[in-house]
């Protein structure tokens, strides 16, 4: 089976510099790649700043796609007023279940942080897992506490025997970062074949690579071409895509 898969951080459905919050824009971005299977990051419904809309409801139902879920939190903890919520999704052309949403391990007061596991009803049905860790510099340790976080989801799906899987998010690592050596034990990192390619632009280091597409078991999976996409002005991170093949 032949399977296009995209990672995507949306900014809450913001374009870059946050003066512009439209769905529309984002949609058709992700559209123009016609990906099978989309992880999203930093999805809000409600956003207590913007237009007040599902935007993974009306993101799946432009592209003609199914979709699931995560909340990582609601926006009434900071915003009493505030009926939103925020965290990470799904799309997907096939038919998709939510199996968990895995809270990640974070220090008290920190903005949690989730692994949303879904199955795939594809001709090869498969596992996808779309996450966001930790950002760098958020707090003491942080570096370590990534690795915790994907050592969390690591061990839930070997509990649970869900192969074959494909995870991806915006993993707030760098290539060279020991989060990625940790992912790269257990699974294939597209990523690897072009580690020159930045996909967001970090106030502290510049143009960086921190969006993957990682699947498992290791060598399972075939990748014709990973590449980013083109545009990052509709939100602050490219795309990232991955041909792959099972």
């Amino acid at each position: 089976m032949k399977l296009r898969v995209m990672s995507y951080n949306t900014q809450s459905g913001f374009a870059k510099g946050r003066k512009v919050h439209n769905y529309l824009p984002q949609a058709e971005h992700i559209a123009c790649y016609n990906p099978d299977v989309v992880a999203l990051q930093e999805v809000a419904i409600n956003h207590p700043f913007g237009e007040k809309i599902n935007y993974p409801e009306l993101v799946a139902k432009h592209l003609g796609m199914n979709y699931c879920f995560g909340k990582a939190l609601d926006f009434c903890d900071m915003f009493p007023e505030c009926d939103g919520t925020y965290g990470v999704a799904v799309l997907s052309k096939y038919p998709v279940e939510p199996v968990e949403k895995i809270m990640l391990p974070v220090p008290e007061g920190i903005e949690p942080r989730v692994a949303l596991v879904t199955r795939i009803d594809a001709p090869t049905p498969f596992y996808m897992v779309s996450t966001h860790l930790s950002y760098q510099g958020e707090f003491p340790n942080d570096t370590n506490s990534r690795v915790d976080q994907l050592e969390t989801v690591f061990a839930y799906l070997k509990k649970h025997q869900l192969s074959p899987v494909v995870l991806a998010g915006d993993l707030n690592s760098q290539p060279q970062d020991n989060s990625i050596d940790a992912l790269r034990r257990e699974f294939d990192v597209f990523n690897d074949g072009r580690s020159d390619l930045p996909t967001a632009e970090s106030s502290k280091y510049g143009w960086v690579q921190i969006d993957y597409i990682s699947a498992a078991p290791k060598a399972q999976w075939k990748c014709d071409r990973f590449f980013v996409g083109s545009d990052c002005s509709v939100s602050d991170h490219y795309a990232v895509i991955a041909d792959l093949e099972i």
